[in-house]
């Protein structure tokens, strides 16, 4: 069962489970949508689990952002795609209009042939 949220109480943070990604996900090197956030919410944390290391043979980036700005949740740093296990980050990210959350992943070297990881989001609705 993967976690879901109501979104209807300001001001008590909850968490939600935002969508997978791999690394032969149709459309994953320009950016596809994981999920649609919730209107009038402010994104507290981030945590992205790789759940399978991702393998391409010179490095291996995967963010997660919004249309505006493609590693406004998660940037390069913030994930170690090549070692399977939980990242977090806290982060105060305000999605007023219901933004399409997305994930992006990109590679140089010889491409990847496995990869793959979840995200999960906590988040506070605003009046």
């Amino acid at each position: 069962m993967k976690v879901t949220a109501d979104f209807a109480e300001c001001g008590v943070e909850q968490l939600f489970y935002a969508g997978k990604v791999a690394y032969n996900t149709t459309g994953i090197a320009n950016g596809v949508a994981v999920c649609k956030a919730p209107q009038k919410m402010i994104i507290t944390r981030a945590v992205c689990v790789v759940g399978t290391a991702f393998d391409a043979g010179t490095t291996n980036v995967l963010i997660l952002g919004t249309a505006d700005d493609d590693d406004a949740i998660l940037a390069a740093a913030d994930i170690t795609e090549g070692t399977a296990g939980a990242y977090s980050k806290q982060t105060f990210v305000e999605v007023a209009k219901g933004d399409d959350i997305k994930a992006k992943y990109t590679q140089t070297g010889t491409d990847a042939t496995a990869g793959a990881a979840e995200f999960y989001l906590f988040g506070v609705a605003i009046p």
